[in-house]
């Protein structure tokens, strides 16, 4: 017997939940990121002004932002 009350499933409700659930925690880890990239620009400006040959010094939003592009997809693949 099939019961009326259960949905049938669909694939794009499905992929929908997903891309959701991929933003939310694309979020998260972009707004936890934002302190620990401040923290490294900081030193790295430190490290520019007493000519310690550090590295080009990124934006502290594109060094967060590339953190959450990294760390996301391993939460997903794992």
């Amino acid at each position: 017997m099939k019961q009326s009350t259960v949905k049938e499933f669909c694939v794009s409700d499905y992929r929908r939940t997903i891309k959701l659930e991929y933003r939310i925690y694309f979020a998260l880890i972009f707004m936890i990121s934002i302190p620990l990239a401040t923290f490294t620009w900081v030193t790295c400006l430190i490290m520019n002004i007493f000519n310690f040959n550090a590295k080009k010094n990124e934006g502290i939003f594109r060094r967060a932002w590339g953190h959450a592009q990294v760390i996301t997809p391993m939460i997903f693949t794992a």
